[in-house]
């Protein structure tokens, strides 16, 4: 039996032939045959789809030297190989998938039945054609078929080859129902859609979808996610955008682009940027603005996601390749992608090829540590920020802050205002979140309206700040709760001291604040403003040491 079908293999072989494709032009006569094959094998990875692979070579893929191998069977194609072919290293002829960078999977675009008898045919091809070649061919999932082929002709004609594996995490909808998916993940639900609710109190909060016109404000927000990190992806760069927004554009029944948005009054906060084929939703991105990290819009937007990919019935949901720990707190079940190393058995490409595995062993040993990983994407990101825009200021709080997380004396003063009854006008509004989306210190009061704060001022100008229940000091990490009757007041303008106080007691309440021992001119202020000294509160840190006297 097994020497029949060998014998069926080469009866097979003798059949088939190829053409090499080097132009988009050549191409485009196949689009449709191309396009049933996938059809017919009920494809689902996105970066294979006839018009994902004309996109990228049209736009990002001009100066790749794009090598598409058809092979055909009495004069039909039955196989695509979307390569890209290099000349590296004195004459070793190098092949890898193209999209490098941008496809997370590829493969050999074949019906099942054609794939092994494709691939078999295809490199001996190349074999006889190159006496010397080095084949580097990533993202093959283990669960397609072109990975496996690909090994079993290797080990059979004993090629030189190695394999290198990355988990790929996603989430099978048909494998579990909406009810026991939320019931699992029910402590996560609950943190975020307390997160969610404190953010709908302030403003109105909105998920939708946006078409490719609104491609601006993902690329603007994703720049500003990524201003303080190291991003090696390159998503923003002139030729990518117009990628994107080329593939964006494609009106295809398989394949589509889709982009979300999480809204603030109106304002964007939060993006997803997913490529659907078929039964999959790949997310290929997502970014949030960083002013609202406390509030968890990124999470909240993927949380979103997931849920409109079950609602419109998807059956997976696919996070990429990674190891990054938030794609472990919602998948269900674990595929990997591979990445393919074969060569012929020359001296020259065995020594490529063993570099090569050491260096890609190297890589994958710190790519796979999150922890060093996030250390120098956000890290050392902050770190170069810090050091081209800091003023001499910001050295110096700084370098407070670096001693202070070792050693640290804090001497806070506690103030009050007494109880009373105040009567006038009302000097000061409240300030809404909507009020200061174009502040120039946003980010500071978006922090404030997460803590519970309540802001003041005149117009758009914030002149103080005020909590209801805590008192607390951020810089010596010290706080307490408030009587009933009482307010807190902080960064205020002391100029405009006493309509604060008056503007807090004409609720009939008492008026708290702290200042530290060394700041006279505050504490003098505060006295002449009706303010008198009730407590004192020394705080001693060393390392991670803290004690506490109050006096």
């Amino acid at each position: 039996m097994y020497g029949d079908d060998n014998g069926k293999k080469e009866r097979y072989s003798k059949l088939l032939t190829y053409k090499l494709i080097t132009t988009i032009e050549a191409l485009e006569p196949y689009r449709s045959t191309w396009s049933t094959i996938l059809e017919k094998e009920h494809n689902d990875n996105p970066f294979i789809e006839y018009e994902w692979v004309s996109t990228w070579w049209t736009t990002l893929g001009t100066h790749d030297n794009v090598e598409i191998y058809v092979v055909e069977y009495q004069g039909v194609a039955v196989a695509f190989f979307p390569l890209v072919h290099t000349v590296r290293f004195g004459k070793v002829h190098h092949f890898g998938f193209l999209g490098q960078g941008f496809a997370t999977y590829m493969e050999v675009v074949a019906e099942k039945n054609w794939l092994e008898r494709s691939i078999n045919f295809m490199l001996k091809e190349l074999s006889k054609k190159y006496k010397r070649y080095l084949m580097v061919l990533h993202g093959l999932l283990e669960s397609k078929n072109t990975s496996q082929e690909l090994e079993k002709f290797a080990i059979e004609y004993q090629m030189p080859h190695s394999i290198f594996r990355t988990v790929t995490p996603y989430i099978d909808f048909q494998s579990i129902t909406l009810d026991n998916f939320l019931q699992k993940h029910r402590k996560k639900f609950k943190s975020l859609k307390r997160r969610e609710n404190k953010l709908k109190l302030l403003g109105h909060v909105a998920f939708q979808e946006e078409n490719h016109h609104h491609l601006q404000d993902m690329f603007t927000l994703f720049t500003r996610r990524w201003q303080k990190k190291i991003d090696k992806s390159g998503f923003t760069e002139n030729q990518t955008r117009l990628f994107y927004e080329r593939l964006a554009k494609v009106s295809d029944k398989a394949l589509r682009v889709e982009v979300d948005s999480l809204q603030f009054e109106g304002r964007w906060i939060a993006f997803t940027i997913d490529l659907c084929c078929r039964e999959r939703n790949f997310c290929l991105a997502m970014g949030h603005e960083p002013d609202f990290n406390l509030f968890g819009p990124g999470r909240i937007i993927e949380k979103e996601n997931m849920l409109k990919t079950h609602d419109v019935g998807y059956r997976y949901y696919d996070l990429g390749s990674g190891y990054e720990p938030y794609k472990f707190e919602w998948y269900t079940h674990i595929d990997f992608t591979r990445k393919f190393v074969m060569s012929t058995k020359g001296t020259k490409e065995r020594v490529l090829r063993s570099w090569m595995v050491l260096r890609d062993r190297l890589k994958d040993q710190l790519t796979n540590n999150h922890q060093l990983v996030k250390w120098k994407r956000d890290r050392l990101g902050e770190l170069r920020y810090f050091v081209k825009h800091a003023k001499i200021k910001d050295w110096l709080r700084a370098s407070v802050r670096i001693i202070q997380r070792f050693l640290a004396v804090h001497i806070l003063d506690v103030y009050i205002a007494e109880q009373k009854y105040a009567f006038g006008q009302v000097n000061f509004q409240e300030v809404s979140m909507k009020d200061i989306t174009e502040m120039h210190e946003r980010a500071n009061y978006i922090s404030s309206f997460y803590r519970g704060y309540r802001l003041l001022g005149n117009g758009d100008q914030i002149i103080y700040k005020r909590h209801d229940k805590i008192a607390s000091e951020e810089a010596a990490n010290y706080s307490y709760e408030l009587a009933d009757n009482m307010s807190y007041i902080r960064e205020y303008d002391s100029q405009q001291l006493v309509d604060i106080i008056a503007d807090v007691q004409r609720e009939g309440r008492a008026v708290c604040t702290i200042a530290p021992w060394f700041d006279r001119k505050r504490r003098r202020k505060l006295v002449q403003a009706g303010f008198r000294k009730v407590e004192k509160i020394s705080i001693l840190q060393l390392f991670k040491w803290r004690k506490i006297y109050q006096f």
